[in-house]
């Protein structure tokens, strides 16, 4: 069983993925082995696939992941990601379908106070996940309660004074790896929120430089996960 590690100056990252296979226009062969075992050989394809939308220079939050802060951005960059994320969903004006407004993939990542990767978001995970981490700020129950970042995902339960975060899971038997303050984590969120509001002003000036007829404001604020 792993040791219970007790939180403290940790961090909610808000990050974006960018999938390789949305970006590459090339085929190539992907690496054989996964990211874990062979990080640069992943980090090298994920640059390429990157660059044949002309997105380069631009850093993940560690070696062969497909997460990218939302602060890493520069406007160019931002740019591009968003024109080939809104083709592949049918266009830019695709976001005035009110039967279909997407949030942008990605999510929050828990860091270490040294700056450590604990948890990144996983399978099926968006901006928006920043409301089931505020859920789980307040939770006082001493069950065990989902905490959807994706598939696997985490669990909560409040246990005295702490917040019990489970190892990631898909299982009905979640075990305890973190413990946090809940008011540490909802300091934390408020930081993610901040960031996540900047990041939606900086999403809704490309939209109005693209001509986006619509909303670009409101938009904005829901692709960042803040506005349903």
């Amino acid at each position: 069983m792993s040791e219970l590690i007790h939180l403290s100056g940790f961090q909610l990252l808000p990050v974006v993925e960018l999938e390789p296979g949305t970006f590459a226009t090339v085929e190539r062969e992907s690496p054989q082995g996964s990211g874990e075992y062979v990080p640069d050989d992943w980090q090298t394809y994920w640059e390429l696939s990157l660059a044949d939308s002309g997105i380069t220079d631009l850093s993940p939050i560690r070696t062969g992941s497909w997460f990218v802060a939302t602060s890493e951005f520069e406007e160019s960059q931002l740019e591009q990601y968003l024109r080939v994320t809104f083709d592949e969903w049918g266009g830019i004006s695709s976001l005035n379908d009110p039967d279909s407004r997407p949030v942008l993939n990605g999510g929050l990542a828990l860091l270490s106070n040294q700056k450590d990767i604990l948890v990144e978001p996983t399978c099926c995970s968006d901006l928006g996940d920043i409301e089931n981490w505020k859920a789980a700020a307040s939770y006082e129950g001493k069950n065990w309660e989902m905490l959807w970042i994706g598939h696997p995902w985490l669990s909560v339960k409040f246990q005295k004074i702490w917040l019990l975060l489970s190892d990631l899971h898909e299982s009905e038997d979640p075990i305890a790896r973190w413990a946090v303050k809940p008011k540490e984590l909802q300091d934390a969120i408020d930081v993610a929120e901040v960031e996540l509001n900047r990041f939606s002003k900086q999403v809704a000036g490309i939209l109005t430089g693209l001509e986006f007829e619509g909303d670009a404001a409101s938009i904005s604020l829901h692709l960042a996960g803040l506005q349903k």
